[in-house]
């Protein structure tokens, strides 16, 4: 069993904070983000592999893939949903079909 999280979506209600960030790095608690919340809570459970869907403002995830996987002791795959701001979280899923194939813990990235 692995993690996954859904984050691809634009957030644009979030707007200013999503014009350079995915919604799940905008930070919430201090620098804490919900990604950051999300990997500390599936380490915690024990999941050693996670795997985020990345879409809207995806190079801002992959530039903190390395720093992630170091903090929370988890190996990230990081799976491209090209659609993400024009189909919704549903789409996301396919994308990590292969990804479902293995049973996941699945969180949303803005939750």
């Amino acid at each position: 069993m692995i993690g996954l999280v859904l984050a691809a979506g634009a957030g644009r209600r979030l707007r200013p904070y999503t014009d350079t960030l995915p919604k799940a790095l905008v930070p919430v608690d201090g620098d804490k983000t919900v990604l950051d919340l999300t990997l500390a809570n599936f380490a915690e459970i024990g999941l050693t592999e996670v795997a985020i869907v990345v879409g809207y403002r995806k190079e801002a995830v992959y530039d903190r893939k390395e720093e992630l996987e170091a903090t929370y002791g988890l190996k990230l795959t990081l799976v491209d949903n090209d659609k993400a701001e024009e189909w919704n979280n549903a789409y996301s899923l396919w994308c990590a079909r292969e990804v479902l194939k293995r049973g996941v813990i699945l969180a949303n990235g803005d939750t």
